[in-house]
């Protein structure tokens, strides 16, 4: 199914909560736009429903195109649940517009990622794990997600999670996910000599929050140690702070509200 918009939160928003929805930012002056959008239809007339084109006209819709910050067209985006999950722009050939979409469509095991991730910002590491241990079992060979897995265990059994980032090479699209991983992993086995007194005591209260998933408290406890001792633990605490901002995400709320002290304390 493919048609003109009409409304966007009606025909894509609200649409995408049910069906995929491509949308095609286009203009009737743009030869790419020409080449691309009869490749899109026959694709969305095969696709019988299991996603929908709606084509949006950037020269009747320049409110849209200003939102979105379309900067040339045509400029492809992918809705699901609401959400843009992937985008190209140009006019790619009809075998890449066929890898595209096959590599950036819904599939179950796609949802079930999608949701364990936002399951571990919000603190719910063990129900994270249980989504992904299934997928992971039958599919060892993908590295993203055995890396998800290992973000969700590294607060249940970290030396777990260490050990199955062992293959996770430096060339690796989610090597960055797999260091942070290991640096969690690293300071959670902090030894327990460490809370004989404070700060030990405090360190250790902080992990045991982060380990619980209680990221304000924990991350608040460790802003306060690093004001008074930044190399405490031989720096692991001052490591763990900020792999703990990157498993949350820069812009996530607990972070912007503790990244400044953390700054502060670090760099004064």
């Amino acid at each position: 199914m493919n048609h003109d918009l009409t409304d966007f939160q009606t025909d894509v928003i609200d649409r995408s909560q049910r069906v995929p929805v491509l949308v095609d930012f286009w203009a009737a002056w743009c030869g790419p736009c020409k080449m691309l959008g009869p490749v899109l239809e026959k694709l969305a007339t095969e696709a019988a429903g299991k996603w929908e084109l709606v084509k949006v006209d950037t020269e009747t819709h320049p409110d849209l195109a200003g939102k979105f910050q379309i900067r040339g067209i045509p400029d492809v985006r992918l809705f699901h649940h609401g959400t843009e999950v992937a985008r190209f722009s140009g006019a790619l050939p009809e075998p890449h517009l066929r890898q595209w979409l096959a590599e950036n469509l819904p599939t179950p095991k796609r949802e079930t990622m999608a949701r364990a991730r936002s399951l571990l910002p919000a603190g719910k590491a063990a129900e994270a794990a249980a989504l992904l241990s299934p997928l992971a079992a039958t599919d060892p060979g993908d590295d993203e997600l055995a890396v998800l897995l290992a973000r969700a265990l590294v607060f249940l059994d970290p030396k777990a999670a260490e050990q199955g980032m062992a293959r996770i090479s430096a060339g690796s699209p989610w090597s960055g996910d797999a260091d942070n991983v290991r640096a969690i992993a690293a300071a959670f086995a902090a030894p327990a000599s460490l809370g004989s007194q404070p700060p030990g005591a405090d360190y250790l209260t902080a992990i045991a929050h982060l380990r619980r998933g209680e990221f304000d408290a924990g991350l608040a406890r460790l802003t306060e140690l690093l004001q008074e001792q930044p190399g405490f633990d031989e720096g692991r605490a001052k490591v763990l702070c900020l792999a703990i901002f990157r498993h949350l995400g820069m812009r996530h709320a607990t972070t912007e509200k503790h990244f400044r002290a953390y700054s502060m304390a670090v760099n004064a």
